[in-house]
């Protein structure tokens, strides 16, 4: 018998652990909500309804600019956008 040599892996195969190729039509990920979905626990749905947007977008902000320092200026962020929504609901 004659061994045929093998081909060197070029990379991890792209098969999942169930056999299926990841990049069927059902595996594409549906786009990015703007918000939250208010499901879960009490304190998780206040989270979502109040904080998760507006630091979400500082977050975004943080990684374009790149500050040397980041939670002071994701700090002042939101105590900005605090006061924007608290001026703009009245409070």
């Amino acid at each position: 018998m004659v061994s045929q040599p093998q081909q060197a892996r070029m990379a991890t195969p792209t098969r999942q652990s169930n056999g299926t190729s990841p990049n069927t039509v059902a595996d594409v990920a549906p786009p990015m909500p703007s918000k939250a979905a208010a499901h879960g626990a009490p304190a998780r749905r206040y989270l979502n309804e109040k904080v998760t947007g507006v630091l979400l977008e500082g977050m975004k902000r943080l990684a374009a600019e790149q500050p040397e320092d980041p939670l002071k200026v994701l700090g002042e962020y939101l105590l900005s956008r605090s006061r924007e929504l608290e001026s703009q609901s009245g409070v």
